[in-house]
């Protein structure tokens, strides 16, 4: 029980704002999910097990929340998948330096 660690399962994310409010709040298990909020957003409180973080609360404002229709699907040439790669390698090379 040293290293506890959320199961996969039953690892959750609650999103939850009021229709008047102007406040989201999240509430997240998740560490993909956290990962990608701590790049945005500061985390609000977090709850701990053995002093390790397992769960976190984020805030923001209502409006950066979005929902997207459906997934789209990018039909690339071989030219266009081959610009984007050589860009894509360029972009690592001047952030590596």
């Amino acid at each position: 029980m040293d290293d506890y660690r959320v199961p996969t399962d039953e690892q959750e994310t609650v999103i939850q704002f009021d229709r008047n409010g102007t406040v989201c709040h999240v509430y997240t298990t998740d560490l993909t999910v956290m990962t990608k909020l701590d790049k945005k957003y500061k985390r609000v409180k977090q709850d701990y097990v053995n002093r390790k973080p397992i769960a976190a609360y984020y805030e923001f404002d209502k409006r950066l929340l979005s929902f997207r229709s459906k997934v789209m699907k990018k039909n690339l040439s071989d030219e266009e998948k081959k610009k984007a790669r050589e860009q894509l390698a360029k972009n690592r090379k001047m952030k590596g330096k």
